[in-house]
């Protein structure tokens, strides 16, 4: 296993921490403690904490100050008053315990840690393992299974801490990233692109194609809203007709990842179709995006997944992808309809004439 503490060449970083399997929601709830355990499994059994090229680190908290841009304090006091109390709910499926405002902070912090790291160079990319999640929750609202937004939290400190000046951030979560999507609405330094069943079929109910942005962000959020049943086929179209090129024209300096391993088939909250050899497709392209544009720097943050095989699996493709091993192969298998195909044609057609129009 990696030293937490020593810089090693050509490294991905794996953030996690204990208290982040201490959070738990409610009895019986998807997104468990479970997920995590599983994940560390299947990475551990494949052997690659044996290996120079990824290093387990432990996460550390942070200063309320790097979170008070994307939290209002009083909302975060509540999380905290809620816990220190023992539990309390925020919403029917939103709920804390008494571990959930510090694993929150670690979380957070460990976003910013995992970026810090990648831009210093003590490491090539990072996978930041952690619970809670965070791409649904508000400025001061926790909403779907999540409390701080820890991807907008970390790209906001390297727009003002870091000196980078383009961040892309690609959610490919089942769920449309409603929180992080409305931290950057306005911003033409940040550009967001969402994959993710249509909010037609599946909530939060947003994140829709003609959400671009506003003002000087217009054009800069981007939402490509997948028929049910989306599968490899059509993420693949996405990548090469929408994403890529818009890459290209944006070059960002770094790539910042909400991974929803929910898109898969088998996912149970979920109505999509990638399989886990997508699910690896999609990362290989994200790191191709990367190692083009900026170095090969990416750090990526666990979002939804709950199905624990799909969770397992694609965790440790990912961290296979992001560290240059060979990727394991698994045989299971889903075929998209010709009608959710050709609705996602039509759908990246428009957006090919609309957003991309803007930048190119």
């Amino acid at each position: 296993m990696g030293d937490p503490d020593g810089v090693i060449a050509m490294t991905t970083d794996i953030v996690f921490h204990e208290l982040f399997t201490k959070h738990v929601l409610q009895l019986g709830h998807p997104e468990s403690p479970e997920r995590l355990i599983t994940a560390l499994k299947y990475i551990r059994e494949a052997g690659l904490f044996d290996t120079d090229s990824v290093n387990l680190v432990t996460a550390e908290s942070t200063n309320l100050n790097a979170i008070h841009p994307l939290h209002h304090q009083s909302y975060l006091e509540q999380i905290r008053e809620k816990s220190e109390k023992g539990g309390g709910f925020f919403t029917l499926d939103t709920s804390v315990n008494e571990y959930t405002y510090e694993a929150a902070l670690l979380a957070a912090g460990g976003g910013i840690m995992a970026v810090d790291r990648v831009v210093e160079g003590l490491s090539t990319n990072a996978y930041v393992l952690c619970r809670p999640p965070g791409h649904h929750a508000e400025t001061a609202r926790a909403f779907g299974f999540c409390f701080i937004n820890n991807i907008a939290v970390a790209a906001h400190h390297l727009t003002s801490e870091c000196g980078v000046e383009r961040v892309l951030i690609l959610d490919y979560d089942a769920h449309h990233g409603n929180g992080t999507q409305n931290a950057f609405y306005d911003r033409d330094d940040v550009l967001y692109i969402g994959m993710h069943q249509d909010g037609r079929t599946l909530f939060p109910g947003s994140g829709f194609p003609d959400e671009i942005g506003s003002g000087k962000g217009r054009g800069y959020n981007v939402n490509l809203a997948m028929y049910p049943g989306a599968g490899d086929v059509s993420y693949h179209l996405a990548f090469e007709e929408v994403i890529e090129p818009l890459a290209d024209s944006f070059v960002p300096d770094i790539v910042l990842v909400s991974a929803g391993f929910d898109a898969h088939f088998e996912d149970p909250l979920t109505n999509l179709g990638l399989t886990t050899a997508g699910l690896a497709m999609i990362n290989s392209k994200v790191k191709n995006i990367a190692d083009k544009h900026s170095k090969g720097k990416i750090v990526t943050f666990l979002e939804g997944g709950y199905n624990l095989t799909a969770m397992g699996r694609g965790s440790l493709n990912l961290v296979e992808v992001m560290s240059g091993s060979n990727v394991t192969q698994f045989n299971d298998s889903h075929k998209e309809s010709n009608t959710c195909t050709e609705y996602n044609e039509k759908l990246i057609e428009v957006l090919k004439g609309s957003i991309l129009d803007m930048h190119l």
